[in-house]
């Protein structure tokens, strides 16, 4: 790395340093929705040094997150010959009655209803669960969102609409009755 061989200016040393203590926990929340823990530390040190390598690249904010997902995004996918490999092992470990460990994600989520929208959310088409994640978990706006997917504001839009209608469908029959579409007040007989 240039830094370390000491070919770097400290302007650009400094911009990676604040970059890196800017985004360096919502770079790794972001991968940690989506991999396990330690592949997830290995997406966020990936990302960024490929940001490093691109510091020239790298858009200043409010850009610089989602170019950062974008790149932790491609980390991943890159990942995944890796995470198939694991899986495998996972299988033949489970034939053999060893259990692997939970994922992070229902490890930090206690609520049975938490533990099944995320159950619901992976079970939607990967184009649609990324909009989610981002809309919902990552606050992107959906404008961002857009350029991040390469489609239209309105394809963002409609994604997100259709997505959670799947979603409330799926989660339809967990949820009280009367807990969707009725104002407290209204369940409690005011007007």
């Amino acid at each position: 790395m240039k830094w370390m061989m000491g070919t770097v200016s400290c302007a650009e040393q400094r911009r990676f340093e604040s970059l890196y203590d800017a985004h360096r926990l919502q770079v790794l929340a972001y991968c940690m929705r989506r991999v396990s823990a330690g592949d997830a530390a290995d997406a966020c040190s990936e990302t960024f040094l490929v940001a490093w390598r691109r510091l020239e690249d790298v858009p200043h904010p409010p850009q610089t997150l989602p170019y950062l997902y974008g790149i932790a995004g491609r980390v991943i996918a890159n990942q995944r010959r890796t995470l198939h490999r694991r899986a495998r092992l996972h299988e033949k470990l489970s034939a053999l009655g060893v259990q692997p460990p939970v994922e992070p994600s229902v490890v930090l989520l206690q609520q049975s209803i938490d533990r099944q929208v995320v159950a619901a959310i992976r079970r939607l088409k990967p184009v649609d669960r990324e909009i989610v994640m981002l809309h919902a978990w990552e606050d992107l706006p959906r404008e961002v969102i857009a350029e991040m997917m390469q489609m239209s504001r309105e394809a963002v839009n409609q994604r997100i609409h259709r997505a959670y209608q799947r979603l409330a469908r799926m989660l339809e029959p967990t949820l009280k009755p009367n807990a969707v579409n009725s104002p407290p007040i209204a369940r409690e007989g005011g007007t």
